[in-house]
């Protein structure tokens, strides 16, 4: 009986966490169309906007993409005047991406979209259980 339930609760989990990343994915989806970009593209803007002037490898970390996926996306977001690259003073070899005031008006705006997102969460959940939510969503993430 308790294999019985233990198949019945990887079911349920299975087709909760299937739900909820369409619907995420979805409305990030949205949230870039908006600015003709992709989500992966925002997210990289995001980043930039976060560290501030910073080399690709950490951003293509963060993003868990390659040095080469991240050099050809911010070869895309430059030409689309969202980046900037600038020589690094320390290491002459390496270039620092910057948002341009393009780049810097869309991080701003798709954070806003999160936050507004967050804010639907805890209104949704209550303070207690988001902050649960919170805990267990990094748990996964540790294992993903």
């Amino acid at each position: 009986m308790k294999e019985d339930n233990m198949k019945s609760t990887e079911i349920k989990l299975n087709k909760s966490i299937t739900l909820f990343f369409e619907k995420l994915s979805e409305w990030e989806e949205s949230v870039a169309r908006k600015v003709n970009l992709t989500p992966r593209q925002c997210h990289a803007i995001s980043e930039i906007g976060e560290c501030g002037p910073v080399r690709m490898k950490p951003i293509s970390e963060r993003l868990g993409v390659t040095t080469g996926t991240m050099t050809i996306m911010a070869d895309r977001l430059e030409r689309l005047e969202m980046v900037k690259r600038k020589t690094d003073t320390n290491d002459k070899r390496a270039s620092l991406l910057t948002l341009s005031d393009k780049g810097q008006a869309v991080y701003k705006e798709h954070t806003l979209h999160h936050l507004r997102l967050s804010r639907e969460f805890i209104a949704a959940l209550g303070e207690d259980d988001a902050v649960h939510f919170i805990r267990l969503i990094d748990r996964i993430n540790e294992v993903l």
